[in-house]
């Protein structure tokens, strides 16, 4: 436990520029991100072993060294420091589309989950301008990989398809892709608005407690300096024989003293208003 904690702690602090900042939907795609890379390293090597066994024994070379630049580039991605998470994130999904495309160069149409797979981690983890990008890539790869076919640039071995056959998978393919593409972002926008709407709540609650703080050091400090001059002024009178004077001169002080506790008593409402209008 202790070593996994550590590793996704480095992780974590390499991709994510703040582990404290407000949890809006930035934050939230940025702490996704990093938990598929600290889960996708260790997990690759389930898919990576068993696929470097058949693609060398298969002949596949580059393959063997797709894959292995694949996991390469996850770990950068992970690890190295320095790299923007804008960047990183892209790295991600190119990397990702180019092994889904190898995959599917090689191993054939089976791996249309892996270009499903890419178009959803691509949705979830970045914010594209145009939110069909993930969608279109798998089109346009679709469409070199049915030309390449019929080129006879791609050949599997003791498997032929059919001219509909090849359209039925990949329309599928590229239906999910459109249908992920048009409901995550939905997802993402009702999740935006709940972040907005809970952070303007957080600071209309910090607002609040800081006015209130204000309020209550006004009353403890500021309201003590005129009350003790009343009281004072009040006690001497009533204990002392004063001269004409001397009255005259605790009747202004007094006056004074009300004046400014009058002042800081009008200025405690006034911030009492904007705690109840806030």
């Amino acid at each position: 436990m202790g070593i996994w904690k550590k590793y996704t702690s480095v992780i974590k602090s390499t991709i994510l520029k703040s582990l404290h900042q407000n949890k809006d939907l930035k934050y939230w795609r940025d702490d996704m991100f990093s938990n598929i890379i600290i889960f996708i390293i260790p997990l690759s090597l389930i898919a990576l072993i068993p696929s470097i066994i058949w693609a060398l024994d298969s002949g596949y070379y580059i393959m063997t060294f797709i894959d292995l630049l694949s996991v390469l580039i996850i770990v950068i991605v992970g690890f190295k420091k320095g790299i923007k998470i804008k960047y990183r994130k892209l790295l991600f999904i190119a990397n990702i589309y180019t092994l889904s495309f190898f995959l599917l160069y090689y191993v054939g149409i089976n791996s249309t989950l892996y270009l499903l797979a890419s178009c959803f981690l691509s949705v979830f983890v970045y914010p594209f301008k145009y939110k069909y990008t993930p969608a279109l890539l798998n089109v346009y790869i679709s469409i070199v990989y049915i030309l390449l076919y019929y080129l006879d640039f791609i050949t599997i071995q003791d498997k032929h398809f059919k001219t509909n056959e090849l359209f039925a998978v990949f329309s599928n393919l590229i239906f999910l892709s459109l249908l992920i593409c048009s409901l995550i972002p939905k997802l993402f926008k009702g999740l935006d608005d709940h972040f907005k709407e809970s952070i303007h709540y957080v600071k209309k609650i910090e607002k609040q407690n800081d006015l209130l703080k204000e309020i209550t050091w006004i009353q403890s400090h500021v309201v003590r300096a005129p009350l003790s001059r009343l009281l004072a002024i009040a006690y001497h009178l009533k204990n002392t024989s004063t001269t004409e004077e001397e009255k005259i001169f605790f009747l202004d002080n007094l006056i004074t003293s009300s004046n400014e506790l009058d002042d800081v008593i009008k200025d405690i409402v006034l911030k009492s208003e904007n705690v109840n209008n806030t």
